[in-house]
């Protein structure tokens, strides 16, 4: 005979229709909760016949020294950088780290938030291209410190880590217009991501419409995602248009190789004939043929910082500096050069 599933606080909250951090506070008798949550808590908690588990409800009141890391895909270097930054500090002040992967799909992510809230930890950092209200309503009911990473948001209620996305695209296509390209295709994030997607994509325009270009949309492909496949995929639609282009400037590492990729398919040698840039600084591109030129972005420090913080507020010290912008820099390779002669 099948063991029968425990009833999860996550559940009680579920029927109850709120957060897993108000039906906590219900558990724990707190007065910060609207009589009506609590009616709507104590019911479930009797239809369910829900047990706690008095041992996590001990933890509860001291604390579990382990902080929650969300991010959309553990085997991408990017992501791995940054936990790896979050995780050194996290070590630094004896905290543990309890990591998910949500492959960028928000019900993956809302499941996430749920379940770390569940298993108490002390503190989540999260990186998300586009937060739902739905999911901040999460973040808020967590009740928890909570950091942000590359993820616009102007809450003080939370800890935000980025760079300035806009000036950093518009510095790396300047930097092709300074090298004398004059037609510039961009390979752009997706349309969800107000940052990563947007942003660089405003920055590129405004570099354009600065030097007196103007703006060509058959110069511009959008991707679903930030993968080689899609890389491959929009280089090889804009090499199908015949725009006369002599550099691309990709919005991820991986849409770049793709790109570079798709150019060789094609018989088109990098820089020779097209010039490639890309964002993030990856590994890879340093390892690629030819090395490429990119965006850096202080991934370790992004990690490092948002989980320093979180500790600093879970020590009662005041942080009253709540959203960081980061330097980034270009690192310059062989895979942009002047455009060819005519």
């Amino acid at each position: 005979m099948a063991k029968e599933k425990a009833v999860r606080l996550l559940d009680v909250a579920r029927r109850a229709g709120v957060g897993v951090g108000t039906a906590s506070r219900v558990l724990n008798n707190e007065s910060s909760v609207s009589e009506e949550r609590r009616r709507r808590v104590l019911k479930a908690i009797e239809e369910l016949d829900y047990r706690p588990n008095a041992i996590a409800r001990s933890l509860k009141v001291s604390r579990t020294k382990t902080l929650g890391v969300i991010i959309p895909d553990v085997s991408n270097e990017f992501y791995s950088e940054i936990v790896r930054g979050a995780e050194d500090a996290a070590r630094g002040e004896h905290y543990n780290i309890l990591l998910c992967s949500t492959d960028g799909r928000s019900e993956k992510e809302g499941h996430a938030v749920a379940m770390l809230s569940e298993k108490l930890v002390d503190g989540i950092i999260m990186l998300s291209y586009d937060l739902s209200g739905e999911l901040l309503s999460s973040l808020h009911e967590a009740d928890i410190p909570v950091a942000l990473i590359s993820t616009l948001l102007e809450e003080d209620a939370f800890i935000t880590v980025n760079i300035s996305n806009l000036e950093a695209s518009q510095q790396a296509v300047e930097y092709l217009l300074g090298l004398g390209h004059r037609r510039i295709a961009m390979i752009a994030g997706p349309e969800h991501d107000r940052d990563g997607g947007e942003n660089r994509l405003s920055g590129y325009r405004a570099a354009l419409e600065g030097s007196g270009i103007g703006y060509d949309p058959l110069l511009v492909e959008r991707s679903g995602g930030y993968t080689y496949e899609m890389g491959c995929r929009c280089m090889s639609r804009l090499l199908e248009r015949d725009t006369g282009l002599t550099a691309v400037f990709a919005a991820s590492d991986h849409l770049a190789m793709g790109c570079i990729r798709a150019l060789w398919d094609q018989g088109l040698r990098v820089p020779e004939d097209v010039s490639v840039m890309g964002f993030d600084n990856l590994s890879i591109t340093n390892y690629a043929v030819p090395p490429v030129t990119t965006v850096d972005q202080p991934r370790y420090e992004m990690g490092r910082l948002s989980a320093e913080k979180i500790c600093q507020i879970l020590d009662g010290q005041t942080v009253e500096e709540r959203h960081f912008v980061l330097a980034h820099s270009i690192v310059h390779r062989s895979s942009t050069a002047a455009p060819p002669a005519q």
